[in-house]
């Protein structure tokens, strides 16, 4: 049985598109205009199915935040058995996925939650990402990816740091929050 969250970024761009001080009614955009073409996909089988994880379908989480300080807000999805992806925001709801060039692909894990904080300060913002369902701990080490700054073209780089912070959890973490 295969599942796909398609609705999901179509829901998030008309949440971006209704903070708006105009009077707007929701609106698809499709993904041909928006440049979004992340699907959570999960495919059953033998060891993966509801019965044998009761969470399978809890889903993925998403990120907000200005990763590459342009004054847009640009997403970060997490995705279970796909890779999470990074888009940065070009403006008029159009979306550059720039997930391998920033090193930010959720590096094969079942990814969920994804808090966006600046966790050292330097005005980048960086994400924290839980990792769940998998029975190896070293697949259910959460990630921090810390932003290095963007490059001339504007993509942002992030290197995964949470061992250095403390922060690699191996649990089954579904969300977190961060005080800093």
């Amino acid at each position: 049985m295969k599942i796909s969250n398609t609705l999901f970024p179509v829901f998030i761009i008309a949440c971006l598109v209704s903070c708006q001080n105009k009077q707007t009614l929701f609106r698809v955009v499709s993904s041909k205009h928006s440049g979004i073409h992340f699907a959570n996909t999960i495919v059953e089988n033998d060891s993966v199915n509801p019965i044998d994880l009761t969470n399978i379908y809890n889903g993925g989480g998403i990120g907000v935040g200005d990763f590459n300080n342009d004054g847009l807000e640009d997403l970060y999805f997490t995705g279970n058995q796909v890779a999470n992806r990074l888009y940065l925001n070009k403006g008029n709801l159009k979306f550059e996925d720039v997930t391998d060039a920033a090193n930010a692909n959720g590096e094969g894990k079942w990814c969920r939650g994804a808090s966006v904080v600046d966790i050292n300060n330097d005005g980048l913002p960086d994400i924290y990402v839980s990792a769940s369902i998998l029975p190896n701990p070293e697949k259910r080490r959460n990630i921090l990816y810390v932003n290095q700054g963007a490059d001339k073209n504007g993509i942002p780089h992030f290197k995964d740091m949470a061992a250095e912070y403390g922060l690699d959890d191996t649990t089954h973490t579904t969300i977190e929050a961060l005080f800093v």
